[in-house]
């Protein structure tokens, strides 16, 4: 009976030991992905560097068929570069407060080379350790001549390391930074006194149970293992462009899908293999359907957890993300439209008895490089015409029946014997009666239907359904044009709720792009000592955002107050730019303002009329060439009214490319001055 408990115990250790190294190493990446700019972060993933090299030591002495001596000496890469990575860390943490010192800079050199001189003594000598018992229930190490000098070096090195995080936590002003280096001041003693190999110096007496150590040093391992993830979730919030929330939320989905999924599966497999001997089962078969079990469970589990997560990451915001969330899943897609739109051609077709119709979207009020909408039944054949859009367009634009919004504009109820072809329609939805032969445009071989805008004062057609036209004269009857009336009206509603859809994305895309400045600011700020002046940019006269700078920069972009005393003149992308133009800050802005539209130029053939093309253009005519507006719409076949709304999107698409510019150079100069 005593023996199967210090089997289950050292089983026990085995797994807990696996899940350290697990959960070392996913931090480690973590950290990697997001917080690569934080000197904090990379001072923690030394220390996890650390750990992963003592516990692997550890874990590979424990199942050594052979000397475990080996890994036990292994172990010391970790033992004897402790010191020094706890004190490198705890500078760095009270570096961040303000308190910079060059004796605690070049101790944690110092260190490094300290903890490198004994890992080799260890490894190659018996001056510090020396191989010790052999009982494979409980083996170590026993000290050599230098064993007690580094023990002492090492718990000084551990209190220097204790005292610079209190003193860090002293000088932290903020509430909340206050709240993190408590955690931090709490957890980092467990993984710095965890470690030390206590059984070295002590031993254990064989006529006392061997159970009595191995209960410590499971509980020991436990509460490093919890140590260094409150850790690792402290140190996330350093140098993280995202909100709070999300930091919190992201790093609990990972080390849900990541450590604790992995450390889930080991336990399985390894307990699997005892089931089988138990059942008389292949054990591969066993860990298969385990491991199999244990991803599906857990992937249920944390779906299932998920809104009651968000709840908890959100907090006080809780609303707010709900809102966010059903505002994503309503969305109508480009590819939900379609469909819609397929089934409004193929009743169309049915109703009318014909083989062949289309639906196109001709409104020039659409995303830039997304290409009109167009759903086709049966072979309709317009990839000929270079611009179909703009024809269509300019052919019931000269019509002057639908110049009026005549189909638009003299809505009625639909009677109550009309057949309802949107069963989700608001109820209040009203149509044209009927469709009449003079509703039609004939053009080539189609009879075309305009679709408008519900909205009275716009003329422009929104789009066109087409039907191939076997007759020189139409003959519906009474039932047919009111069955067309109603999937004209559906057609229309649904073109036009892209646009405006397409609309709120173009407002969500500036929205995202200032949000994600604001993040970079917050993550500058997120200091452990109060913020100072110097981690927030200064705010421009007049409260003017950043594309307004631009946009006022690009309007007098050959000359003028707006360009020689703008605000972008301090911008770093700015100052590099001086040196290839002589010192010249107005030219410096030019040349960068130049970069950022050249930019914007795709990558395929120029064209006039195309919509991937329509920013640049505007900005190459209207900007670069400052031609007049009139000249410009001209060139482009649209109205002013349409050039002033695609001008705008043109100048806060270059204030977007300025912003990366920007960022890719502060990344830049940062990464040089680490060197």
């Amino acid at each position: 009976m005593f023996i199967a408990i210090l089997n289950a115990t050292t089983l026990l250790n085995r797994i807990v030991t696996t899940g350290i190294l697990i959960t070392a190493f996913a931090l480690i990446i973590y950290f990697g992905l997001y917080n690569r700019l934080s000197h904090i972060a990379r001072g923690y993933a030394r220390l996890l560097a650390c750990l992963i090299g003592i516990f692997l030591g550890d874990l590979l002495a424990q199942i050594s068929t052979g000397d475990p001596f080996m890994w036990l000496r292994f172990q010391w890469i970790g033992i004897a570069l402790m010191p020094a990575v706890a004190l490198d860390l705890s500078d760095l943490l009270l570096r961040a407060t303000g308190d910079v010192s060059p004796t605690r800079r070049w101790a944690s050199y110092a260190g490094y080379v300290m903890g490198s001189l004994v890992f080799i003594l260890v490894a190659f000598t018996d001056w510090i350790a020396v191989p010790g018992t052999t009982d494979k229930l409980l083996p170590h190490l026993t000290p050599g001549i230098f064993f007690l000098p580094f023990a002492c070096y090492y718990f000084a090195c551990g209190g220097w390391a204790m005292y610079n995080l209190v003193e860090a936590r002293r000088r932290s002003l903020t509430t909340t930074t206050k709240r993190r280096m408590t955690y931090l001041v709490v957890s980092f003693a467990m993984p710095m006194l965890g470690v030390f190999p206590y059984l070295l110096p002590t031993g254990w007496p064989l006529y006392l149970p061997t159970i009595i150590p191995w209960i410590g040093i499971v509980l020991v391992n436990m509460s490093v293992g919890a140590a260094i993830t409150f850790m690792g979730y402290t140190v996330a919030y350093f140098r993280a462009g995202a909100p709070d929330r999300v930091i919190k939320r992201r790093m609990i989905k990972y080390l849900m899908r990541g450590p604790l999924l992995a450390a889930l599966v080991i336990t399985a497999l390894v307990f699997s293999e005892r089931i089988a001997r138990w059942l008389l089962l292949p054990n591969t078969v066993v860990s298969l359907i385990a491991a199999a079990a244990i991803i599906l469970l857990m992937q249920l589990f944390i779906v299932t957890l998920q809104p009651t997560l968000d709840r908890f990451t959100a907090a006080d915001d809780s609303a707010e993300v709900r809102r966010l969330q059903q505002f994503s899943e309503r969305l109508m897609t480009t590819s939900d439209l379609t469909q819609y739109l397929e089934n409004i051609v193929a009743a169309l077709c049915d109703l009318l008895r014909a083989r062949t119709a289309f639906v196109m979207q001709i409104h020039s009020d659409r995303p830039s490089g997304q290409t009109p909408i167009l759903v086709t039944i049966g072979e309709v054949d317009l990839a000929e015409i270079p611009d179909v859009a703009q024809t269509m367009c300019t052919v019931i634009r000269e019509n002057s029946q639908y110049a009026n919004g005549n189909i638009a504009n003299n809505p009625t109820e639909v009677s109550s014997s009309a057949p309802i072809f949107d069963p989700f329609a608001p109820q209040t939805a009203t149509t044209k009666s009927a469709i009449t032969p003079k509703d039609f445009v004939r053009w080539r071989n189609y009879w075309l239907i305009p679709l408008h805008f519900s909205e009275t004062q716009i003329s422009d057609p929104l789009g066109v359904i087409g039907l191939i036209a076997h007759t020189v004269e139409l003959d519906l009857t009474e039932d047919e044009r009111q069955g067309v009336a109603i999937l004209v009206t559906q057609a229309s509603r649904a073109l036009e709720d892209a646009i405006k859809q397409a609309r709120a994305f173009e407002a969500l895309e500036r929205i995202v792009t200032d949000a994600d400045e604001m993040q970079l600011r917050m993550a500058s700020t997120r200091n452990i000592a109060a913020p100072t002046l110097a981690d927030f940019e200064v705010a421009p006269e007049g409260g003017q955002d950043f594309t307004h700078m631009v946009r006022d920069a690009l309007s007098q972009f050959w000359g003028g107050p707006k360009m020689a005393d703008s605000p972008l003149l301090s911008l770093q992308i700015v100052n590099e730019a001086m040196v290839q133009n002589n010192g010249n800050a107005t030219k410096a802005l030019r040349t960068v303002l130049l970069e950022a539209i050249e930019r914007t130029k795709p990558m395929s053939t120029r064209s006039m009329t195309s919509a991937e093309w329509l920013l640049y253009n505007i900005l190459e005519l209207k900007v670069i060439k400052s031609e007049k507006v009139r000249d410009v719409a001209s060139k482009l076949f649209m109205s002013e009214s349409d050039l002033y709304r695609k001008q705008r999107s043109a100048f806060e698409e270059v204030a977007r490319i300025m912003r990366e510019m920007e960022r890719e150079a502060q990344m830049k100069n940062q990464g040089q001055e680490r060197e």
